[in-house]
């Protein structure tokens, strides 16, 4: 299902904002972790996280997320 226009257009706008912030296109995964996002408090939360962190906070964030194969345990 592809996101509303709302969805993509906040998607955009906070891609936006954390490129201007870190001086640089953001990697696939980081754009990632910002557009599996499409509820409004993710949203929301994520937003404000990118606008209030300095440069390194922001890209530390962005890729926070652990794949799934790095979680299990052998």
């Amino acid at each position: 299902m592809e996101p509303a226009r709302t969805t993509r257009n906040w998607h955009k706008r906070i891609i936006a904002d954390a490129e201007d912030i870190v001086g640089r296109r953001l990697t696939k995964k980081e754009i990632s972790f910002i557009t599996s996002r499409g509820g409004y408090v993710a949203l929301e939360m994520i937003h404000d996280t990118i606008k209030a962190e300095t440069k390194d906070e922001i890209i530390a964030y962005l890729n926070s997320e652990v794949g799934e194969s790095s979680d299990k345990v052998l």
